[in-house]
């Protein structure tokens, strides 16, 4: 009598190449996801930095001195916005804020905050906001 306990070769590879079909199809997804978060993660952030911008020129707007397409304006970073209170700071060592997408700081990111028709307008010095499409 032959003993039938166990799986055969090709059992075994069979499933061996569903597995790897299934894992084929599930990684890149899983990627792409991860990254679409880290994209939206890196926009709320943006604009996180931008409202407490806009906070820092409300309570400061007879400090702007520089001029910025003809209107009072101020250029500051992030580290000013943190060091003011204005916006709080991810953790107690440097870098406080990070970049998502790549965990590089964002604490030297410069804005220009400036007064255009008695409202606060906020101005990224790098190309920032293309990454997030406003």
């Amino acid at each position: 009598m032959k003993n039938n306990k166990g799986f055969t070769l090709v059992e075994l590879l069979a499933v061996i190449v569903l597995l790897a079909i299934l894992v084929s199809i599930a990684v890149p997804s899983t990627i792409s996801i991860s990254n679409k978060l880290k994209a939206n993660m890196y926009c709320k952030k943006i604009d996180s930095i931008e409202m407490a911008a806009k906070l820092y020129g409300e309570d400061r707007k007879e400090s702007f001195t520089e001029t910025y397409n003809s209107n009072a304006s101020k250029k500051i970073k992030v580290r000013d916005l943190i060091a003011s209170g204005d916006l709080k700071k991810e953790g107690n060592e440097e870098p406080f804020i990070t970049n998502p997408i790549d965990g590089s700081s964002m604490d030297d990111l410069e804005l220009i905050v400036y007064e255009k028709y008695n409202r606060i307008y906020v101005h990224f010095d790098e190309d920032i906001n293309s990454a997030c499409d406003k």
